[in-house]
């Protein structure tokens, strides 16, 4: 058989998955929720699973009327995906082709490249800079003739950092006929949202998830929002039945009772991050706060500092080029972070 030669030309995607038990292990290393979904959003998997409805196709009924009331859009604004990576991939399919170009900062969320690389698209990637602030100017300049898709991660995934209203607004003003694409997935830890901005400008579209806040990474559900003209088109590339029952059954739970998930994302941003920050301040550890559930942390010898934490029980997520010499640390629970703190306080005075 003969593979496309864009295809031959990547390398593969592949996150360090294996050994990460929860029950062994202080999980810091994937952005992941500290803690299970709660109780009643169990209950209703069971009550799903007991009620003979596993040997039969999705109905997704009218969970989009109620995910629009929290996005605040019209359901036919939205599409539901097979986590947001599933997003990713029918927007590029839709948008770029061989040669085509994408504007996307580096250090940037891995899968745009990956679903772009296997398009033949080409990756403009003008860096973020020294303090890891979000690269405007560059942006801009960056566009050509043949950019169709302009990326913007906010906040970044690995910064931390993000891109203003202001700026995006000025990017899809400045390019009205280039899709820029807005990716939210930490959207519920900042509150901070861009969605508004598609009432006055159609080439946007956004993306979120419910693997982060949301605390279900592993049903994979994720949503587009969109104009309905563009939202129409990606129905014609995403499978009929591509969401699990599972994912919405837990997803309606979140959003019916939101309570307990946003009492974790209070603690993570008001007690457990700024528990961090003081500790790496005082402790004279160079850090990039970030604006979600993460931060990145620049320690003298980055591997014997992931060796030293592996060895004892955290896993934290150690970085690529061009930010080699940091690793990213997930914040969860203040529990946690003590953890950490105590951990790491032994790693210093080695």
């Amino acid at each position: 058989m003969k593979i496309r030669k864009p295809i031959l030309q990547l390398g593969t995607y592949s996150p360090p998955l294996e050994g990460r038990d929860p029950n062994d292990y202080l999980l810091m290393d994937f952005n992941e929720s500290p803690l299970p979904p709660p109780a009643h959003v169990i209950e209703a998997l069971i009550t799903f699973i007991q009620s003979n409805r596993l040997q039969t196709y999705p109905s997704y009924g009218d969970f989009l009327e109620k995910l629009g009331k929290y996005t605040e859009v019209p359901s036919d604004h939205l599409i539901l995906t097979n986590g947001s990576d599933q997003a990713i991939d029918i927007i590029l399919r839709a948008l770029l082709g061989e040669g085509d170009q994408m504007i996307l900062a580096k250090p940037g969320f891995s899968m745009f490249f990956q679903v772009a690389g296997t398009l033949g698209a080409k990756c403009i990637s003008p860096q973020y800079h020294e303090d890891m602030s979000f690269p405007f100017h560059e942006i801009m300049e960056a566009v050509t003739s043949q950019t169709r898709l302009i990326v913007i991660i906010t906040p970044n995934n690995p910064t931390g950092t993000s891109a203003s209203l202001e700026q995006i607004k000025t990017i899809l003003q400045t390019y009205p006929k280039t899709a820029v694409l807005v990716d939210e997935a930490y959207f519920e830890f900042t509150g901070q949202t861009c969605v508004s901005l598609l009432k006055e400008h159609p080439n946007l579209i956004v993306i979120r998830t419910f693997s982060k806040a949301f605390a279900i990474p592993s049903l994979r559900l994720g949503y587009a929002v969109a104009h309905p003209f563009f939202i129409e088109h990606l129905y014609k590339i995403r499978g009929p039945y591509d969401v699990n029952m599972l994912s919405l059954v837990a997803a309606l739970e979140q959003l019916k009772n939101p309570g307990p998930w946003q009492e974790i994302v209070r603690e993570v941003i008001t007690e457990a991050k700024p528990a961090l920050e003081q500790f790496f301040r005082e402790h004279e550890v160079e850090f990039h706060k970030g604006d979600a559930n993460f931060m990145l942390v620049v320690p003298d010898d980055v591997n014997a500092a992931v060796g030293f934490l592996k060895q004892n029980k955290i896993l934290v997520r150690p970085m690529r080029p061009p930010i080699e010499n940091m690793f990213r640390l997930s914040v969860g629970t203040l529990d946690g972070a003590k953890r950490f703190m105590e951990v790491y306080a032994k790693y210093l005075v080695q």
